[in-house]
């Protein structure tokens, strides 16, 4: 429970950080970061190259990192968000991303923070009623700092029930992809239709 928790509070913090290179360079330092990271962390990652080089790497997937991961694919999380966030950065515009990414960090990290803590009554995929409602909570206040109040609150029932129809067994199917990808599709539909 306690790694958990850490994963999930550096989920929210490192993802966050996106934000500086999106209002400082624009959106395609977004896809450069994400690919870059695509570009040095998957080979290490895939076949496990353990050296002086990729010790901090490994190192930080201990205290990151769920343990069926390390013996499958280690940071498959982060790969599932590197190609989301190329993709949301490439064809959308900045708003958008940084709806993408502060749902993605503050929907995701706080639904399963609470979820694993206060979660009681199951839903969809192993999800709970508390950390959903805790997510949608958490998510519309941080994107109320952004749009306003009741789109944010759409939004975050929206990255709620994508979040729950993700399973996380491949790359396309995790949340860590779904959440933006679909935001991202959502946030353009609501700005096309006037609502964002």
């Amino acid at each position: 429970m306690k790694k958990e928790i850490f994963r999930k509070t550096f989920h929210i913090l490192s993802i966050l950080l996106l934000l500086i290179p999106l209002n400082l360079f624009g959106k395609y330092s977004i896809t450069v970061l994400m690919a870059v990271m695509l570009l040095i962390f998957y080979p290490i990652s895939k076949f496990k190259l353990k050296n002086k080089i990729t010790k901090p790497f490994w190192l930080l997937l201990d205290y990151v990192e769920r343990e069926k991961n390390l013996k499958t694919l280690p940071a498959k999380q982060a790969f599932s968000l590197a190609l989301g966030l190329i993709i949301v950065s490439i064809l959308f515009d900045e708003k958008i991303i940084e709806i993408s990414i502060v749902s993605l960090a503050v929907y995701d990290g706080t639904a399963t923070i609470f979820g694993k803590k206060f979660g009681k009554t199951k839903l969809i995929n192993n999800r709970t009623l508390e950390g959903s409602l805790a997510g949608i909570v958490a998510n519309s206040l941080a994107l109320s700092l952004i749009i306003n109040p009741f789109t944010a609150v759409l939004i975050s029932v929206f990255v709620s029930f994508v979040e729950m129809l993700s399973k996380s067994e491949d790359i396309f199917d995790d949340d860590n992809f779904l959440i933006p990808v679909a935001t991202a599709l959502f946030g353009y539909f609501l700005k096309v239709n006037g609502a964002l």
